[in-house]
């Protein structure tokens, strides 16, 4: 039975008592007598007598506790969320079903209140589910529309589920005909009743029976016509392969498979219909999550064991298990905040010392020059990881800091397309601890003294920037590491050819150091920047990047200074590059000579002040002024009122001074 016709029955007895125990479901009988409130019983805690009628229907000899006809005049109330109470007028008693999903009791609500009319299963209008033919399916799609509780209670209820039956002797055949019309029909049926929004109609739909027939209705919609139609089935059946990691419980098994078919029917089949916000997209999502933790609970807590022998094997069938442990990761790592589930995930990845195999058999591969998935996958562990359990990852790193290091290096230079940006996150993420930091500090300098190509330069740029930023001062290390970058330019400007992509990180380091409290490090490095510059070779990106640090470098005096001195003793003056530059200059200079007589005015001045005699010096009470606050009337304010304006006077001389009079 659905877990989710789980409930208590309770009887009045003076006071509420509890009965029993069991699933419960509303039954059709033959479609002229009314309906059953039926109760297959788990746990009996009280006996009560003529509960159970109509024993003769229970040709499947299931254990009934209560079985009672819906009668048309009988009142049933539906309180709070998941409560439904009545009074059995025949045996004078009031009865009260309390359901555990109150999901599933407003489903079952709707279902009791269709089935207090009489139902005709033979007549196309009545509101009774009628069995689909090749005829009548255009009725089926009223019926869906209109009724689609009791379509619910039809599929999900019916042990020889007639419904999908006919749904699939149909199909079969008008496939065999090529009737498209039918074909059509049988779309809008089956896409109807995937919009009822019903798991268990979902899970019947799934189901190892019935997909096929699902997946091969879908492929008739209307715009997939034509030699271009894709063949869901061909897929499912040719190309897709379950591969069993452990011998799960058949239930488990089902929600596994129905979870994959049915995100292969929201992201592959229906893409055409929903939208991201589309009820029925959350509603599938719901779903699967549930499933999911369900599956990862069955894994890490009751198949443990066989967890860590399926990671220990790790490289044995390797493609493989690849495969899975990205999906595993993809499907499964929200659940790892659970602390229950996170615990047992490391207990196992622990015990089969998963990134130490992933990490030995990684370098090797470098190290034989062979290109290999288990490079890209052990960075994707490793990021996944980091993500779940950063306290895992430091701690694997304390005790196999060498191995990491190594296979990073080697990683790094090895020229495969994907790898260097997983790599840069995975340090970035892990140097938030100091001594981690450290080394890295160590192995950025061991990688930038080797020969660099530009994939590896921009990576390692990026990094010693990084952590620059993190720290509050520079440190001696990352002078020497922000130095080893920026010889990228003196090297390069001796090359006849220059590598664009490698001057990049260079010129990208040059300009963030003109911006920090160490840009006199640049200096060694201007001569190169100025043949860089004048280059007629130059990459349109190369000269952006050039004329951005000529703007930051203006900035700073001193670099500015040294900058132009090279200018003018390579007599590039009057280049485009530097017009801007040599002009800032030259008023710059202006300034200073002006200021220079500014000050020798104004201490002449002082000195001729200094000669009169204090009797001779007072305050001009006509400049005064006292000024009350309304607001706030506790001290007056004496301001002294300015005769003469302050700042700059534009004249003759536009850059003279003018000092303020003294209050």
């Amino acid at each position: 039975m659905n877990s989710q016709q789980r409930a208590k029955i309770y009887v009045l007895q003076g006071q509420w008592e509890e009965f029993c125990i069991g699933y419960v479901y509303i039954v059709h009988t033959d479609g002229v007598n009314p309906s059953f409130i039926r109760c297959i019983l788990e746990t009996q805690i009280k006996q009560f007598s003529n509960l159970v009628q109509y024993v003769h229907l229970n040709t499947n000899k299931e254990e009934w506790c209560l079985n009672l006809k819906v009668q048309p005049e009988t009142i049933y109330e539906f309180q709070g969320e998941n409560i439904i109470q009545w009074q059995e007028s025949e045996i004078n008693l009031d009865i009260a079903i309390s359901f555990i999903d109150s999901r599933y009791a407003s489903e079952f609500w709707n279902q009791l209140q269709n089935s207090r009319r009489h139902f005709r299963f033979d007549d196309v209008e009545s509101t009774y589910p009628i069995i689909p033919s090749h005829q009548n399916l255009e009725a089926i799609l009223s019926q869906i529309s209109d009724s689609p509780e009791l379509i619910i209670q039809k599929i999900t209820n019916d042990s020889t589920n007639q419904f999908m039956e006919a749904i699939k002797r149909i199909f079969e055949d008008a496939e065999t005909q090529s009737n498209y019309h039918v074909l059509e029909q049988l779309h809008y049926v089956i896409r109807s009743l995937i919009y009822i929004k019903n798991e268990n109609v979902m899970k019947c739909l799934l189901n190892d029976k019935y997909y096929e027939t699902l997946f091969g209705i879908m492929e008739y919609h209307s715009e997939n016509k034509g030699p271009q139609r894709v063949s869901y089935r061909q897929f499912l059946k040719n190309e897709l392969k379950f591969h069993r990691i452990t011998e799960f419980e058949d239930s488990i098994i089902e929600k596994i498979h129905f979870n994959y078919r049915l995100s292969y029917l929201k992201e592959s089949v229906m893409a055409y219909y929903l939208y991201i916000e589309d009820p029925l997209y959350n509603e599938f999502n719901y779903y699967i999550h549930e499933n999911n933790q369900k599956i990862l609970e069955t894994l890490l807590i009751y198949h443990k064991s066989q967890f860590e022998k399926f990671l220990e094997k790790f490289m044995d069938d390797f493609e493989v298990k690849c495969k899975f442990i990205n999906e595993f990761f993809l499907q499964f790592k929200a659940f790892l905040t659970i602390k229950s589930l996170n615990d047992a995930f490391v207990d196992c990845i622990t015990q089969s010392n998963l990134l130490k195999i992933l990490y030995q058999n990684s370098l090797l591969k470098v190290k034989q020059i062979l290109s290999s998935p288990v490079c890209f996958t052990t960075l994707q562990v490793t990021i996944m990881i980091a993500n779940s359990n950063s306290i895992y990852l430091q701690d694997f790193l304390k005790n196999n800091h060498d191995l990491f290091w190594q296979c990073m290096e080697a990683l790094l230079f090895c020229q495969v397309n994907g790898l260097n940006s997983i790599i840069l996150d995975i340090v970035q993420m892990i140097c938030s601890n100091s001594t981690i930091q450290s080394q890295c500090i160590q192995w950025l300098s061991r990688c930038l003294q080797q020969p660099l190509n530009f994939s590896a330069a921009l990576v390692l740029q990026e990094l010693v920037q990084w952590i620059c930023q993190q720290q509050k001062s520079i440190s001696q290390d990352l002078i020497v590491l922000s130095n080893y970058i920026l010889n990228i330019l003196n090297q390069q400007s001796k090359e006849q050819r220059k590598d664009k992509f490698l001057l990049m990180s260079a010129l990208k380091h040059f300009k963030y150091i003109s911006t920090t409290g160490i840009s006199e490090i640049l200096k060694p490095f201007c001569n190169s920047l100025v043949l860089l510059a004048v280059n007629k070779r130059i990459d349109g990106i190369l000269e952006g990047q050039i004329r951005d640090i000529l703007k930051c470098i203006k900035l700073k005096n001193s670099l500015s200074q040294h900058l132009i001195l090279i200018v003018k003793t390579l007599n590039l003056s009057d280049h485009p590059f530097f017009i801007r530059l040599m002009d800032q200059c030259q008023i710059d200079q202006i300034m200073v000579m002006d200021d220079q007589r500014y000050y020798e005015l104004e201490d002449s001045n002082e000195n001729q002040q200094g000669i009169l005699e204090k009797d001779d010096i007072g305050l001009d009470f006509s400049r005064i002024v006292r000024k009350k606050n309304e607001e706030d009337e506790e001290d007056d304010e004496t301001h002294v009122r300015d005769q003469k304006p302050r700042g700059i006077v534009f004249g003759d001389n536009c850059f003279k001074r003018i000092k303020p009079d003294d209050d």
